[in-house]
């Protein structure tokens, strides 16, 4: 008798949890029978909550920004270390960032203040501004970045081994991002990667970062495939003849990347190009026409020698990482990568080493209408920094 007083209530409950379970999981298998590109579009829950650790500010290393200043750029990095190493590296003076996102759990690691600037950018450039330390918030990311397959100090592209961000930080990443762009109203282009200010030596944060999610939830820019083949038939429409690498070029410069020929200055440039009746400052983004006679140019003469190939080769890459993915990873080819063996040593600067084998030549087998197509749909959707700094005009 008391055997089955006892063994009738755990049936019960038995019965009861399998029904309740039952229940949660038609959610998760409706959830999975969404298309990819359907649930990438689910917005974090706007009551997604994250503890904030100070007790490893580092503040009295770093100055002040100036009011000039403000903050109007968010970079994103991914450490190379381990979550101790990672701490350890951003605190000990030699570089840093103002946040620290780990692999897993709730809480988020404040290294600087976001009215100081913190080391985390080094030599960079992006729209037309050098030193984005000065008007960035640095955020980085403990990830390892990537390994190789082919166990090489200098890893061939084709044998790298991207390493994922798990769910739990992604929703890190993006509660944090979205709480620095309620505070400084960062515009889309200005939300970057450091391979996008410094494309020669970064590769951070990678193919795997999740930009697509940070765009759903209001955070930097992107577009869809169904915008770029828009603009792929616009582009076909409107310019004659094969699309050049000069007018890729062109549009790169627009964007922000810097494939500036060493000691050239943007007034020499311009001039350079406007004798092909075409103005990097005037000229309409959405009038394509304007671009015949330069890509005509570029067509008759590809080493025309007005902008440096082998940084728009790197600006590609970090293009195609950010914007492209799938298209980044769908294209293999042999250059060489520094392995990430010598950089979970506790004395690496990953600010100012390279990510890159110095005989890298960055060159991807991409048509130039694909690029210049995303080019054209991301300068139409996101028109505000076109051709500007991200800096904030103060006087208005």
């Amino acid at each position: 008798m008391l055997k089955n007083l006892i063994i009738y209530p755990l049936l019960l409950i038995f019965f009861i949890s399998c029904k309740s379970l039952n229940n949660s999981l038609s959610v998760v298998i409706i959830e999975r029978s969404k298309p990819d590109e359907e649930k990438e579009k689910i917005s974090l829950d706007e009551s997604y909550k994250y503890d904030v650790d100070e007790d490893f500010l580092t503040d009295i290393k770093y100055p002040f920004r100036f009011k000039k200043d403000a903050v109007s750029s968010i970079v994103f990095h991914y450490t190379a270390q381990k979550f101790k190493k990672s701490l350890r590296s951003l605190t000990n003076g030699g570089n840093s960032s103002h946040w620290l996102v780990p692999e897993k759990g709730d809480t988020i690691y404040k290294i600087v203040n976001e009215d100081r600037r913190a080391r985390h950018a080094g030599e960079s450039r992006w729209k037309y501004r050098k030193n984005l330390n000065v008007i960035s918030v640095g955020v980085e990311i403990v990830n390892l970045g990537f390994r190789c397959r082919a166990l090489r100090k200098y890893c061939p592209k084709n044998s790298l081994e991207w390493l994922e961000y798990p769910e739990e930080q992604q929703k890190l990443i993006v509660a944090l991002a979205k709480d620095i762009q309620k505070r400084y109203n960062v515009d889309p282009m200005c939300v970057v990667g450091h391979a996008d200010i410094a494309p020669e030596r970064k590769l951070d944060p990678g193919p795997l970062f999740p930009w697509k999610r940070l765009a759903d939830n209001g955070v930097g820019a992107w577009v869809t495939e169904e915008e770029i083949q828009r603009e792929i038939q616009n582009i076909k429409k409107t310019i004659t003849g094969e699309i050049s690498r000069l007018i890729v070029q062109i549009r790169f410069h627009e964007f922000g990347y810097d494939i500036k020929k060493e000691g050239t200055s943007d007034k020499s440039l311009h001039n350079k190009i406007l004798k092909y009746q075409y103005s990097m400052r005037k000229s309409p983004i959405g009038e394509l026409s304007e671009l015949n006679k330069v890509n005509d140019f570029g067509n008759k003469k590809p080493d025309n020698n007005i902008f440096d190939d082998n940084k728009t080769n790197f600006a590609i890459q970090a293009f195609l990482m950010h914007y492209r993915p799938k298209l980044y990873l769908a294209n293999e080819n042999n250059d060489q990568f520094t392995d990430h063996y010598d950089k979970h040593k506790l004395d690496h600067n990953p600010d100012h080493e390279s990510d890159n084998d110095v005989n890298n030549k960055a060159k991807y087998n991409v048509a130039n209408i694909e690029i210049l197509a995303t080019l054209q749909a991301l300068l139409i959707k996101y028109p505000n920094k076109t051709r500007v700094s991200c800096e904030f005009d103060l006087a208005k």
